[in-house]
């Protein structure tokens, strides 16, 4: 019966397919006719503004029909590969019907029938696939809830048509089908999870009462994932609101871009934008400045020890993330907003242009809902409006008494002004001067004023809150501020000081944000993303046992939460509980590098035990050896994983030549395959069959906040996990249980 199905299935999608292809080509045609049409009334010169007006209607017109019949194809194309995974029987109470749901990665409506013979596997009725096993049940229908029962639950595997095996299953997801895509080996793009999508993650994907989403899980919890699938459900379920590009992900990197791009693609659905916090950094500092990024500044705190400033570098870094200094630069603005502003009268040959207390009611309460610089533009342009009359009134004053004058005898009224308008604005020049050193505002100048010393401080908050190094973080602000350099401590403090002072250039068209990796930003980063995007609902994902900064991290999840609830945003936080990733023996091994065992759920995925094997004389032969071995076995994506980019360096130095490999960095765009060395900082977020630590001495992992480094380092790993060491094993892994890991790559 199910081969019969399948066939009749398939049998829909070729001939749809064919009718799409067609339309597609169809419509791609007419696109460039009518381009071409324009093209060729332009160079006549035979358009007017009504035809140029009609035309581009048209072409208009047709790309979207282009843009909805390309769409349709695309879906049926993935459809023809695998048309569904999934069928419940769905026993409705109030019809007393039993309908047979099958679920797949797009819909498919018979056009004779107006059967429904595929569902998405984002409508509501398909989510009881994810959400139940057999039994009762329900789901949000857009009437309201509906009840019943499911009364068979099966799932399938159909690979280019063809199907390979089914089986019937009361769970909510067969653990049969979770471990055969856990074992798959890892690829370079991340693939989409909708054949196995759990529970948890399902609730997740499908939050719509809250504008604020985070969700808080371990490494391998499928976070990243979840936000993909969760903007494929947002497009799906208001896709007459909310389009592609009003979707924007912020990632941690480029290469991490490229790992995901090819998620939603595989969904059906356009990719979204995507974008860095150092890319809106760049775009914001100005031109002229040299910016350091984060990663320079992470490699600068692992291995800047040789600086005499180092301790105040770290003391800066440290309380510039701080909730600390958060409260002190809006303590400042709020001075600022008091106290910093001098107005004085404006006058100009013996007349009052505007009085001190004009000014100042001007800035206190007529334009008091803007920021402070606009309302010293406001205030300026005020000014010069009252002194345009005046100007005007003295320049007819002057050339009236110069035409009675002798010596200008001769002059016509139009000289006679010229002369009189230079003589007021030489007298003018001054108050213009005064106009503007009243009025402008330097942000740059008045975020380094800040950094003048305990005494400027005591002025708006107490000096006592003060970090012990606050003289030397003083001076190392303004010594990079004289250079025109801005440390990465600095970024993110200053763009928002720069947005309350200057007002937020905001981008009202994204309706949604991703931020993924939350862990790695502070205040400041979430306040900007608040401000920025005032009209967007927000996604929000980490793990705080993976911030690997060990001085720029958010404390706990409701720090960032609440810089949105003080806007009055609903938060709602989710806690993912299980890792899907890595097998049990590396679940166990890396749960014990945290400070306070975590109750991470693991999937029972059995594999061989971590290796910890001492480095003998002959570094890289045991290196080659483990590469190997992890071939062997069947890895295809194995990762060197190295503290910082000076050892991936001497890593690649060491290899080079002997076995083919890419080296990563951050000027890397786009994610290789086969086997990579690459910094733990910049492998965050991507998973690899095996992972290979190329050094856990005490001298490289010796202090306890290197435990989170160490930890995302080994989280990286599907299949198979290396750690090598040279002199002593560092204390994180040398305090566990030797029976967690073996000590040869033979055993």
């Amino acid at each position: 019966m199910e081969e019969q199905r399948l066939q009749q299935v398939m049998q829909i999608i070729k001939e749809q397919l064919q009718a799409a292809r067609a339309q597609t080509y169809a419509a791609k045609q007419q696109l460039k006719d009518t381009r071409r049409s324009i093209w060729e009334e332009l160079q006549i010169g035979g358009a007017n503004m009504i035809t140029t007006a009609q035309y581009l209607d048209e072409l208009n017109r047709h790309g979207q029909d282009f843009g909805i019949y390309r769409s349709n194809m695309s879906k049926l194309e993935l459809l023809k590969k695998s048309p569904y995974f999934g069928r419940i029987d769905f026993y409705d109470d109030e019809y007393k019907t039993t309908e047979k749901i099958y679920i797949g990665v797009a819909s498919l409506v018979d056009r004779e029938t107006r059967e429904h013979m595929v569902y998405d596997w984002r409508a509501p009725i398909s989510s009881m696939f994810y959400d139940y096993g057999v039994g009762a049940a329900q789901y949000e229908a857009p009437s309201g809830t509906v009840t019943g029962d499911i009364r068979l639950k099966r799932q399938f595997r159909i690979e280019d048509g063809e199907l390979k095996y089914m089986f019937d299953s009361d769970l909510t997801i067969n653990d049969d089908v979770l471990q055969a895509a856990l074992s798959k080996s890892a690829d370079n793009k991340m693939k989409h999870i909708v054949y196995t999508i759990q529970r948890e993650q399902n609730q997740a994907i499908r939050e719509e009462v809250s504008r604020v989403l985070l969700v808080h899980g371990p490494a391998g919890s499928g976070k990243t994932s979840i936000a993909l699938h969760r903007a494929a459900y947002l497009l799906y379920r208001y896709r007459d609101q909310l389009s592609a590009r009003e979707i924007m992900i912020f990632s941690p990197n480029q290469i991490f871009s490229d790992y995901i791009q090819n998620v939603l693609p595989e969904l059906g659905e356009d990719n979204i934008p995507q974008a860095t916090m150092q890319d809106y950094i760049d775009r914001q500092i100005r031109p002229e400045w040299l910016i350091e990024d984060y990663f320079a500044q992470f490699e600068y705190i692992l291995g800047g020890q040789a600086d005499p400033d180092y301790q105040a570098r770290i003391a800066a870094v440290e309380f510039k993330s701080s909730l600390n200094f958060y409260n002190l630069v809006n303590k400042y603005l709020k001075y600022l907003e008091q106290n910093a502003f001098q107005f004085a009268d404006i006058r100009v040959w013996n007349r009052v242009v505007i009085t001190k207390a004009e000014c100042e009611q001007l800035f206190n309460e007529t334009y008091s809902y803007l920021p402070l610089t606009q309302r010293l533009e406001k205030i300026k342009r005020r000014i010069l409006y009252l002194l345009k009359s005046i100007r005007r009134n003295r320049i007819s004053t002057l050339t009236a008494e110069k035409a009675a004058l002798p010596e200008y005898k001769g002059y016509n009224e139009r000289e006679l002004q010229k002369l009189s308008m230079k003589e007021v604005n030489q007298d003018l020049a001054p108050i213009h001067e005064q106009i503007n050193a009243m009025c402008t505002l330097d942000v740059y100048q008045l975020y380094y004023d800040l950094f003048q010393g305990t005494d400027h401080i005591a002025a708006f908050a107490d000096p006592n809150l003060l970090p012990p190094l606050w003289d030397q973080i003083c001076r190392i602000t303004q010594l990079s501020f004289a250079q025109k350099r801005l440390l990465y401590e600095d970024a993110a403090p200053l763009l928002y000081f720069q947005g309350e002072l200057d007002g937020w250039e905001e981008l009202s068209g994204i309706k949604h944000v991703i931020i993924d990796e939350a862990q790695d930003y502070s205040l400041f980063h979430y306040e900007i993303f608040r401000s920025i995007f005032p009209r967007a609902a927000f996604t929000i994902l980490g793990d705080l046992n993976q911030a690997i900064h060990p001085y720029l991290k958010l404390t706990d999840f409701q720090t960032a939460a609440n810089v949105f609830r003080e806007k009055g945003y609903d938060c709602r936080l989710l806690e993912m509980t299980k890792s899907y990733r890595s097998t049990m023996q590396i679940g166990e091994f890396t749960g014990r590098l945290l400070p306070v065992k975590k109750q991470i759920e693991l999937v029972e995925r059995e594999g061989s035990k971590p290796k910890v094997i001492a480095y003998g004389e002959d570094q890289a032969e045991q290196l080659i050896r483990a590469v190997a071995s992890c071939s062997a076995n069947g890895c295809e994506s194995i990762a060197i994983i190295c503290k910082n980019e000076s050892e991936a360096k001497k890593a690649a130095e060491l290899l080079d030549g002997k076995i083919e490999f890419s080296l990563i960095s951050k000027e890397t765009g786009y994610f290789p395959s086969g086997v990579v060395i690459i910094p733990v900082y910049l492998g965050k977020g991507l998973e690899f069959d095996a992972v290979i630590i190329f050094d856990a001495g005490a001298a490289v992992y010796g202090s306890d906040a290197d435990r989170y480094l160490l930890y995302t380092a080994c989280t990286r790993a599907l299949h198979e996990l290396y750690l090598f060491y040279e002199g002593n094993l560092t204390q994180l892994i040398a305090e566990m249980d030797p029976e967690l890991y073996d000590t040869s790559i033979e055993q």
